[in-house]
C-alpha cells in the first residue's frame, strides 16, 4: 500500500468519546431511517481442521478486542451530532455451538456440510444495536472433535473486508503465540480508529475537499441517476435490503487467459474485468453511460493499514460504452478513468453525495445501485497454531445493499463470482443468466480483445438457444396483402364495431375507413408518390390514425414527426428525408413553417363518399375520379 506524502500524519487524540467519521455518519443515518436487517453485516467464515485448545482462542479474543478500540465502539448522540463511545474494556465471548444433527428418520435429508453451511448462514443474519454492543460477535461451531468452523461477523459501521482480514490475523498470532506458551508479540498501533475520524474531519475542513469536489464533480456531470436495468418486478417504494446471492465459478482456463489478457494489454485484472461488466451493463439496460461504484481500502496512510475500523470508500467510475468502439479501445478508457479516480480517492462517498446532491429516493441508492469489486482482501494467517486454516462455506444471506452487487475473488487459480441482487427486483433465474452471459462475454474478450463491442455476445447459446426454439411460438401464417388491405377486410367484416377512441371520440371500422379513404384521395391530389414519404405532423388522435392509414391507402409509406420537437428539428427532418407532402394538424402547422412542399390541413379533409373511396384491389390505389 503506497502512502501519499501530501497527507498529513493522523495523530492520537484524547479519549473516549469521539465524532464519527463521514461513513459512519452515513450508517447511522441508514440504521435509523430503515430497517437494513444484516445487510450491514461484514462476515469471514473460516474452516479450522486440528486439534483446537478453545481456552487459548478465548485468551487470544480478549487480546485482539483489548488491543483494537473499534471493537469496543457503540454509538449515541451528543449536542446534535453522531459520536462514538470508546469503552475501556469489552468482554466479547466466543459463542460456541455445534452441527444440528440429521432430522430422525431422514432419508435425503441435508449431510453435516450443507447443515453447516445452513447454520453458519445464520449466525451470519444477526443483527447489532450500535447504541448496546459489542459490535463484534464470534462463533465457534464444532463439526467434530478436530473439525471446527470460525465465524468472525462485525457491524460494517466498526468494520470493513480488510479490517476482517487485519482480525483474523492478529487473532491467529495471538493463538499462535500462546499455544507455544509466549506473550503475543504484536506490532504497535500507532493510533486508533478514532485518531483517524477527527483527522479526516479537519483534514477535509480544508482546501482538500474542494479540489477533490472538483474532480467528482467533473467527472459526473451530467451522469444518470439511475442504472436501468430490466427488472422481474416493479421496484418498490422503499428499499427492502431483501436479497440473495448466487455463486458462478469461471472454468481456470478462462482465469488464466483474463490475467495473461490483462498484462499483455497493461491494464490490471481488476480493469479488465470491469470494462468487460461495463459491456455487460450496457447491453442488458440498453444505456451508454454507466456509473458503477467499486469500494477501496482506503488506507492511504502506513499509521492506518493494521487498524480495524471502517475505513473503505466506494468509488463511483463512469464508463461510456461505444457498441461501434473495440474492446481494447473501451480498455484504455476504463485505464485512465481508474487511474484518476484512484488518484482521487480521499473524498469520503458520503461528501460527494453532498457535493453532486443527486435526486434523493428511498427506492434506491444515489449515484449508483450496482456495485463491482476484485476481492484481494488479506485474511491467511502465517500460523494458526497447529490447525489448518481453509476458506468455510456458507448459505448466502438473505440480504443486498444495492440493486446488483458482483464481487470477483481467485481460490485456487479459479476466479468465483459472487452475485449479490435485491429479491424485489430480480428472480434468481435471472441473475443466473447474467452470470452465464458475463462468462460469455469473457471468453469472446480474450479469444479476441480487438473485438467491436456491439458484436461481442453477452448471452449464453444455451440461453440463445431457449429464447429462439423453447419460449418462441411457431409462427403463424401472414395473412395475404398489405396493412391497408388487411384493414379494409375487417371494416367489411364489422363495420359498426368501436376501431377507435381517444378524448370521448369513437370511429366504427366503417367510419375510420371512409376517412382515411378520404385522406388518401386528397394526398394523391396533393402531388404525394410512392418514392417519398408523406410526413405526418399531428397530435395523438384519431386524426393521426387516420391520417396514416390514409397514407397507406394511397400506397405511400409515411415519416412521423414528434411535435414536441424544436421547430429547427423538425425543418431539419423534413429536409433530410426529401418528403414533398406534409400532413398536419392546424394547430400544428406553424412548428413546419418552413417546409416547401404541399402541406395538407387533415381539418380540411371532409369524409369521402362511395364515389371516392378506393376501389378493393391487391395493391391500394386512389380513383382518379374523386
Amino acid at each position: 500500500m503506497n502512502a501519499r506524502p501530501d497527507l498529513p500524519p493522523a495523530a492520537p487524540v484524547e479519549r473516549y468519546v469521539f465524532p464519527a467519521s463521514f461513513a459512519q455518519q452515513r450508517l447511522w443515518f441508514i440504521e435509523q431511517l430503515e430497517s437494513t436487517g444484516a445487510a450491514w453485516n461484514v462476515r469471514l467464515p473460516v474452516r479450522l481442521a486440528g486439534p483446537l485448545d478453545v481456552r487459548l482462542l478465548e485468551a487470544a479474543l480478549d487480546i485482539v478486542v483489548a488491543r483494537h478500540e473499534s471493537l469496543r465502539t457503540t454509538f449515541g448522540m451528543r449536542g446534535g451530532e453522531i459520536v462514538q463511545h470508546v469503552a475501556s474494556s469489552v468482554q466479547v465471548p466466543l459463542e460456541r455451538l455445534t452441527v444440528p444433527p440429521a432430522a430422525t428418520g431422514a432419508v435425503n435429508g441435508p449431510g453435516r456440510e450443507e447443515r453447516l453451511r445452513q447454520l453458519l448462514g445464520e449466525l451470519a443474519g444477526h443483527t447489532f444495536d450500535l447504541h448496546e454492543g459489542p459490535l463484534l460477535r464470534v462463533f465457534l461451531v464444532e463439526v467434530a472433535a478436530d473439525d471446527h468452523a470460525l465465524l468472525l461477523l462485525a457491524h460494517h459501521i466498526v468494520s470493513d473486508a480488510w479490517s476482517s482480514g487485519i482480525l483474523f490475523r492478529d487473532l491467529a498470532a495471538a493463538y499462535d503465540a500462546l499455544t507455544r506458551g509466549g506473550s503475543p508479540r504484536l506490532p504497535g498501533l500507532p493510533v486508533q480508529y478514532a485518531d483517524f475520524a477527527v483527522w479526516q474531519r479537519d483534514w477535509l475542513a480544508g482546501p482538500e475537499l474542494a479540489r477533490q469536489a472538483y474532480f467528482w464533480r467533473a467527472h459526473l456531470k451530467g451522469a444518470p441517476t439511475l442504472l436501468d436495468l430490466p427488472l422481474d418486478h416493479p421496484r418498490p417504494r422503499l428499499q427492502t435490503w431483501r436479497g440473495s446471492r448466487l455463486s458462478h465459478g469461471l472454468p481456470p482456463e478462462l482465469t488464466a487467459r483474463l490475467k495473461e489478457v490483462a498484462a499483455a494489454e497493461g491494464v490490471t485484472l481488476f480493469m479488465l474485468l470491469f470494462a468487460a461488466f461495463n459491456v455487460l451493463l450496457s447491453r442488458w439496460s440498453g444505456q451508454r453511460d454507466i456509473v458503477v461504484g467499486t469500494p477501496i481500502a482506503g488506507r492511504r496512510r502506513t499509521e492506518l493499514e493494521g487498524l480495524v475500523g471502517f475505513f473503505a470508500n466506494t468509488l463511483a467510475l463512469r464508463t461510456r460504452v461505444d457498441p461501434a468502439a473495440t474492446f481494447r479501445q473501451l480498455l484504455r478508457q476504463v485505464r485512465a478513468t481508474s487511474l484518476e479516480a484512484f488518484a482521487h480517492q480521499d473524498l469520503p462517498f458520503e461528501k460527494l453525495v453532498e457535493v453532486l446532491q443527486p435526486p434523493r429516493s428511498l427506492a434506491h441508492s444515489p449515484v449508483f445501485q450496482v456495485l463491482f469489486v476484485l476481492q484481494n482482501t488479506p485474511w491467511e494467517a502465517d500460523r494458526f497454531g497447529d490447525l489448518r486454516v481453509s476458506p468455510a462455506e456458507m448459505a448466502p444471506g438473505d440480504t443486498a445493499r444495492f440493486d446488483l452487487g458482483v464481487s470477483a475473488a481467485e481460490f485456487e487459480g479459479q476466479l468465483w463470482l459472487g452475485l449479490e441482487y435485491a429479491t424485489d427486483l430480480f428472480d434468481a433465474g435471472t441473475i443466473a443468466r447474467l452470470a452465464t452471459g458475463f462468462e460469455t462475454l469473457l471468453a469472446a474478450i480474450v479469444a479476441g480483445p480487438a473485438a467491436v463491442i456491439g458484436s461481442v455476445p453477452v448471452q449464453a447459446q444455451a440461453d440463445l438457444e431457449r429464447q429462439l426454439h423453447t419460449w418462441q411460438p411457431a409462427p403463424s401464417a401472414v395473412p395475404a396483402g398489405g396493412p391497408w388491405e388487411l384493414f379494409a377486410d375487417q371494416a367489411r367484416r364489422t363495420p359498426d364495431a368501436i376501431a377507435a377512441e381517444c378524448d370521448g371520440q369513437r370511429l366504427t371500422y366503417a367510419e375510420l375507413a371512409a376517412r382515411a379513404a378520404a385522406i388518401a384521395v386528397r394526398l394523391r391530389a396533393a402531388g404525394m408518390t410512392g418514392d417519398a414519404p408523406v410526413a405526418l405532423c399531428l397530435e395523438r388522435s384519431t386524426d393521426m390514425l387516420a391520417g396514416l392509414l390514409g397514407v397507406l391507402c394511397a400506397g405511400g409509406h409515411y415519416l412521423p414527426l414528434d411535435p414536441t420537437h424544436p421547430p429547427a428539428r423538425l425543418g431539419f427532418v423534413l429536409r433530410d428525408s426529401g418528403a414533398r407532402v406534409l400532413l398536419v394538424s392546424a394547430g400544428l402547422a406553424g412548428r413546419v413553417a418552413g417546409f416547401r412542399g404541399e402541406v395538407v390541413d387533415i381539418s380540411t379533409v371532409g369524409v369521402a363518399t362511395a364515389a371516392t373511396r378506393p376501389p378493393r384491389e391487391s395493391s391500394p390505389r386512389v380513383s382518379s375520379g374523386g
